[in-house]
């Protein structure tokens, strides 16, 4: 291509990678030789070594220097540095100049949600702490500690600056205390607890004395959390009350339920909150007037069919205009307001959602985002557009996802694209998307030399009839189209996450083994805008399971797809998924390993749950329709479950009801028990023994067997 310097760089596997694959396979086989006695092992002990380096990724990560002249990049174990000026890449021996120096790392949470805030002034001077569930002013080079307040502690359940349970699992809230720009005044969320019930979890069982874990955990259907936004004047010594929900009462129909997401604005004058209902039907943002203590509407979202959703505002440089998304034309687009909630401009008016704000250069007026505009939702694109809404254009090629990392002056940006088919390249491009060169492309000789296979992407229709959506399917490097195999299905599936990809992937090492390793998309899955979405409304359970069972039946025309022989894994969500799926769609799955799952949404807490299904005192069908439990009655296959004991997201009572069901109806599976474990997978080892056990071996000695003929209580577990 003239005028396009094309820098390919090349990286060479290192033999060490080798070495350390056979360090960590010798340590499962010396201690595990039941696996090593089953089918498959030798062909995985094999290959499996040879995965992780088989494929030299050309994706980078560019670090730009502050000028835009260049920018450093790791490859093949080496870092770079690439000048635009000369177009050459040199090796790099110092950071980038001026470089943007890395985020730090968010806070860590001990088990029981240890969350006591530090948060350092402004000025680095002062430091406001949560101790004992009250706020503490304390100098940062040591001096007299100031009390703010008194009435936070465990015999009054009020928490101060300490982020009650449910708004830190759902709402992201680590620290909720936020000193003012110039230090002059300090804002912090109260949690009033006093009417939340508790839950008990027994903690450290493999010692000699246990511990228990005491937790205000709002179910579906009880007594949430009172929030309120606090303010205190260093100046005046005066602390003050947020009138968050607006001279209301607390109540579930009151957008204030919900509060949380506090910043200052630019000025200092105000402090700005996001608020829902308990249902989170209405969702805005609102400012509070930290002289006044009155707060007001800036901007609302409502979806009273669904769910609305939002995030946080993003600021231009006054302080006073900033970047809104929503959803209100069913996608997600953003628009430009000021504080007075006036909407100056809408910026984008797309029939595809948004996904990210990567810069915003207020100096030339434009905006670079990305989007799901590319060939299918799952392929991300950059975009750019101006501050008033003009110029709307996508820089990015649609057949492919990128990943971008945009110059400091906007005038070129790092393009990491890939698809299933594509390994990465990493190119840069110009402020139009014009290539200028090629940094680095994935080497995948070795890849090939070992006969490993490529991801293949299908579609299928979803279970309302009409929605395409997508599936993954990975081979075993020993493929023959001409035998039958039988096949895996790994699930995560959460309503609004994305399960599924289209990055390309590495070989599977579990597909070594002899199995077909599947991925399957849902109408749960983001991408597809809100009336897809907001066709799961009160169906979670139901919508993306009858989904997925859909996507393996697509596969059953495929001559060496085995259709008796599938099973199913997955952890959290993936859990539930799993064991739904043995259990409602026995001709799709027949064996399924369920990891920390949900058995009843009652069980789980109440954001999460309510969004998505509304309250169990009104929407109880809702609720029965999701649960497991019901239908423990109806296991025909096979089912490993496991969970944590110390599981303080997903409680052990979730397993241990499904347990006792299973048990009531007389059915027989397995249960695998990690001692003071916490939110966790079962180990990958024991889902295989039992996997090839349950869809090999026993269809080995009983060729018969089919989930159709159904198994008693007197069957075997193994």
């Amino acid at each position: 291509m003239a005028g396009v310097a094309l820098l390919k760089t090349i990286g060479f596997k290192r033999l060490g990678g080798l070495a350390l694959g056979a360090a960590l396979l010798a340590a499962p086989v010396a201690a595990q030789s039941r696996l090593q006695t089953m089918p498959g092992y030798d062909q995985w002990a094999k290959m499996a070594p040879l995965i992780p380096g088989a494929v030299t990724s050309g994706a980078i990560n560019a670090e730009w220097a502050s000028d835009s002249k260049s920018f450093d990049y790791s490859f093949d174990a080496t870092r770079w540095r690439f000048d635009l000026a000369t177009q050459r890449v040199s090796e790099a021996t110092a950071p980038p100049a001026n470089a943007k120096p890395a985020a730090p790392a968010g806070p860590v949470f001990a088990r029981g949600r240890g969350r006591d805030a530090d948060v350092l002034s402004p000025d680095g001077t002062m430091r406001a702490i949560s101790r004992d569930h009250n706020i503490w002013i304390v100098p940062a080079a040591g001096g007299a500690e100031k009390q703010i307040t008194a009435d936070g502690g465990a015999a009054t359940r009020i928490r101060h600056g300490v982020g009650s349970y449910v708004y830190l699992e759902e709402f992201n809230v680590s620290q909720p205390v936020w000193w003012s720009p110039d230090g002059s005044k300090l804002a912090w969320m109260r949690y009033d607890e006093a009417k939340v019930e508790d839950y008990f979890l027994q903690l450290d069982q493999t010692r000699t004395l246990s511990t228990v874990l005491t937790e205000a955990y709002p179910h579906p259907g009880t007594n949430n959390p009172v929030a309120d936004l606090m303010v205190h004047d260093m100046r005046t010594g005066l602390t003050k009350a947020m009138d968050v929900r607006e001279g209301a009462t607390f109540a579930n129909e009151v957008v204030g339920h919900y509060i949380w997401a506090a910043q200052w604005t630019k000025d200092g004058n105000d402090v700005l909150v996001q608020r829902a209902d308990r249902l989170q039907k209405h969702f805005d943002l609102a400012a509070c007037s930290a002289a006044s203590g009155k707060c007001r509407s800036v901007v609302r979202e409502s979806r009273p069919g669904s769910w609305a959703d939002g995030e946080a505002p993003r600021f231009l440089s006054d302080g006073k205009r900033f970047i809104w998304t929503s959803e209100r034309n069913d996608f997600r687009n953003l628009y430009l307001y000021d504080l007075s909630g006036r909407q100056l401009a809408r910026l984008t008016r797309n029939a595809f959602d948004m996904v990210d704000i990567v810069r915003v250069d207020e100096q030339s007026g434009w905006l670079w985002y990305t989007a799901r505009s590319g060939d299918n939702h799952m392929l991300v694109q950059l975009h750019r557009v101006r501050l008033d809404g003009s110029g709307d254009r996508r820089l990015t090629d649609p057949k492919l996802t990128h990943r971008v990392d945009v110059s400091p002056d906007s005038q070129f940006f790092v393009d990491v694209e890939q698809a299933h088919d594509t390994p990465p390249v990493s190119r840069l491009r110009d402020f139009n998307g014009k290539l200028v060169a090629e940094i680095a492309t994935s080497d995948l000789r070795d890849f090939d030399a070992e006969g490993l296979k490529r991801a293949e992407f299908f579609t299928y229709t979803a279970a309302d009839g009409k929605t395409q959506l997508y599936g993954q399917l990975q081979f075993p490097s020993n493929f023959d189209p001409a035998k039958k195999y039988p096949a895996l299905v790994s699930v995560y599936g959460g309503p609004s996450s994305n399960g599924l990809n289209e990055n390309f992937v590495n070989a599977n090492p579990l597909a070594e083994y002899g199995f077909l390793i599947v991925k399957l998309d849902a109408r749960t899955n983001l991408g597809r805008g809100r009336k897809v979405l907001d066709t799961t409304y009160k169906q979670l359970g139901i919508a993306e399971i009858d989904d997925m069972a859909a996507g393996i039946r697509s596969l059953w025309s495929r001559p060496y797809f085995d259709r008796e022989r599938v099973g199913m894994y997955g952890t959290s969500y993936g859990g539930t998924v799993s064991a739904a799926m043995v259990l409602r769609h026995a001709d799709a799955v027949q064996a399924a390993s369920a990891s920390s799952p949900v058995t009843d949404y009652r069980l789980y807490d109440t954001v999460y749950s309510e969004r998505h299904l509304g309250l169990p005192q009104t929407d109880a069908d809702a609720y029965d329709r999701a649960a497991l439990l019901p239908l423990a009655g109806q296991l025909r296959g096979d089912l490993m479950l496991y969970y944590g004991t110390s599981d303080d997201n997903v409680h052990p009572k979730n397993t241990l009801q499904l347990i006792q069901a299973l048990q009531a109806a007389g059915k027989s599976f397995e249960v695998q028990v990690g001692p003071d474990k916490g939110h966790t997978g079962l180990d990958q080892r024991r889902m295989m023994e039992f996997f090839i056990e349950r869809l090999i071996l026993d269809r080995q000695t009983q060729p018969g067997r089919s989930p159709a003929a159904g198994f008693g209580p007197n069957a075997d577990p193994g």
